[in-house]
């Protein structure tokens, strides 16, 4: 047994003799150690225990919180700094700690493909080192958006909502990314309420798809849409297209001879997400020329998109097109 798991054992005993002056003073020793040894998972761990020896350790507690975060400052790879220096320089210190090691790092070669059009990805990607290319597949064809590298961060269209994916990413030489997964902004949303919204901030600075879609002309629908409105009664199916649980109502949005979207209230972002590449079925009325026309298709959600006051628009990919002749007289 090292010196230091000893006197974690010694701790333990402090704590069962109630000794709390000294168990609080051996714990902060032994975070400033951990710490400086660069094992901050186990220096984090311990400094949790401050709350159960005595909460009103105050000054050790948050001595002991700062000493862990210049450890992890100091510890940051300068190259990593210069790179997104744009990026720390909107965020604290604590919170560029905190993006910076819940980074995970993984290479691809050239001509491996890092997400894939149509597919679903939740991870935000950091370009390190090598260049990848943004293509957008239609009608057979593959059309290149942009070449990305060094500095560029890719997948936030995904990585803050809930969708597929409407391009591939392709390395085109040895890559090295760091990405962040989707599920980090839940760990954060107590001890950094604002690190969410300062990361999307400056993504939103960065080249959108939509727009990298529109100087080339094209649309991620290909399919006209027709606004309508009107009741749709959502079922979800199993995987063997069998309903499962209750039927619900939805606002229509709009209609296209291959899909639809619609607006339903969902007081949980978590359940909203659950959506994502279900299958359902949805049946609605919708008026044509001459009267009125009922619609009874199956599909898959490929896209939960969230507005204000809890509403959240659900786009639809239908298994069977609509005939054009029909959507036309809507």
């Amino acid at each position: 047994m090292d010196d230091l798991s000893r006197q974690e054992k010694l701790v333990q005993q402090y704590i069962k003799d109630d000794n709390k002056e000294s168990a609080v003073k051996l714990l902060f020793d032994l975070i400033v150690k951990y710490a400086k040894r660069k094992d901050f998972i186990k220096a984090e761990a311990l400094r949790e225990k401050f709350y159960e020896v005595d909460p009103m350790a105050l000054t050790e507690i948050v001595r002991s919180g700062e000493i862990i975060e210049e450890e992890k400052s100091e510890s940051i790879d300068q190259n990593y700094l210069d790179i997104w220096s744009g990026l720390f320089d909107l965020l604290g210190d604590e919170e560029g700690n905190a993006v910076y090691y819940a980074m995970k790092e993984v290479t691809y070669d050239a001509g491996q493909e890092i997400f894939k059009q149509g597919e679903r990805n939740s991870n935000l990607y950091f370009i390190n080192k090598g260049q990848v290319k943004l293509v957008y597949s239609q009608g057979g064809r593959e059309i290149l958006l942009k070449t990305l590298g060094s500095g560029d961060i890719v997948g936030e269209d995904t990585f803050f909502s809930d969708t597929v994916c409407t391009t591939s990413m392709v390395a085109l030489s040895r890559t090295k990314l760091n990405y962040i997964e989707k599920d980090v902004l839940l760990k954060w949303k107590d001890k950094f309420p604002s690190l969410e919204s300062r990361l999307r901030e400056y993504c939103l600075k960065l080249s959108k798809v939509h727009d990298l879609l529109k100087k080339k002309n094209l649309d991620r629908r290909n399919q006209k849409r027709v606004k309508v409105s009107g009741k749709g009664i959502i079922q979800l199916l199993n995987a063997s297209g069998n309903p499962l649980g209750r039927a619900f109502k939805g606002e229509l949005s709009d209609i296209s001879v291959g899909g639809l979207s619609f607006i339903i209230r969902i007081t949980k972002k978590e359940t909203a997400s659950l959506l994502l590449g279900r299958r359902l079925n949805i049946k609605f009325v919708l008026p044509v020329k001459g009267g009125k026309q009922k619609i009874n298709q199956d599909g898959t959600v490929i896209g939960v998109l969230s507005y204000p006051f809890d509403d959240y628009s659900i786009h639809i990919r239908f298994d069977d097109t609509l005939s054009g002749r029909l959507v036309g007289k809507i």
